[in-house]
């Protein structure tokens, strides 16, 4: 009798069997998540999903076209955090939360130091200087005193003071007196206060009337005599000519030679003078 028993085929197979079997079947299971997009889509049903990688941490497919995606919040709370030691050794510390710690700190520092409008020492002191700057810079500049003289009733033009019959002398000390063909001075003068376009020749004309005319002729004589820049003085048969560059409009040029130029502008003025006596004078 043979003590050994007869071994069934069927009980055991061959590893090289087993090896292309399984190889088989992966491949089946290969093709089927491969094709089970496509014969979802064919056949009109929701076959089921077999997942290529299964075993890795991969998220699961949540449809046959797009693959979910972790969310934000996952992510963020599935960030490490970077713990430092502190140097005391008492605790650990976060070191996100010290770095959010000093932006936040930073700002504070950078908030407090920027000048804030409207208060503060510095806001004070803006708001006094500019009332000072008001109080020191009036809007209007001081006025011409030719232009604004008061005119005193008791003197004649508002300006000369009576010395004698028929004689006037001016806060300068210019003297009118009776003489020319119009029997005074001041009447010889007052024809240089307004135009003549008829008169032959150039015509000078004084801005602003006698009383004005009379203050110009001061301040041309006392600028005369002090002489400079724009002035000239010159003698005539015993008679002193100043010629004054007043550096302003005192009138314009007139009669018929002016009028053809459109009476262009007078700066400078001219005055006769014998001794302190005025003889004539006019713009030029």
């Amino acid at each position: 009798m043979n003590d050994s028993t007869p071994k069934s085929s069927s009980s055991r197979k061959s590893p090289t069997k087993l090896t292309a079997g399984g190889g088989a079947i992966g491949i089946l299971i290969v093709l089927y998540a491969l094709l089970q997009p496509l014969l979802s889509k064919q056949l009109g049903i929701d076959l089921p999903k077999i997942p290529l990688n299964a075993g890795a941490d991969a998220p699961m497919v949540a449809g046959p076209d797009k693959p979910t995606e972790p969310s934000t919040e996952d992510s963020k709370s599935a960030a490490p955090k970077i713990v430092v030691q502190s140097p005391s050794g008492d605790r650990p510390v976060d070191k996100d939360s010290t770095a959010a710690t000093n932006t936040a700190s930073k700002r504070d520092r950078q908030d407090s130091a920027a000048p804030k409008t409207g208060s503060g020492p510095l806001s004070q002191f803006n708001r006094s200087s500019k009332s000072d700057d008001a109080k020191l810079s009036p809007t209007k500049s001081a006025p011409d005193k030719t232009s604004t003289a008061k005119s005193d009733p008791s003197l004649k033009y508002g300006i000369l003071k009576s010395i004698g019959r028929d004689t006037y002398m001016s806060p300068a000390g210019l003297r009118y007196t009776p003489g020319s063909q119009e029997g005074h001075r001041l009447k010889h003068l007052e024809r240089h206060t307004a135009d003549q376009p008829s008169r032959p020749g150039k015509h000078g004309v004084f801005d602003g009337g006698m009383e004005k005319t009379l203050l110009v002729l001061d301040q041309a004589y006392e600028k005369g005599t002090k002489g400079g820049h724009g002035t000239t003085k010159t003698q005539d048969d015993g008679r002193t000519i100043y010629t004054v560059d007043m550096g302003k409009r005192v009138g314009y040029i007139g009669g018929r030679d002016g009028n053809r130029m459109r009476k262009p502008m007078a700066r400078r003025v001219r005055i006769v003078l014998d001794g302190d006596r005025v003889i004539t004078a006019y713009p030029l």
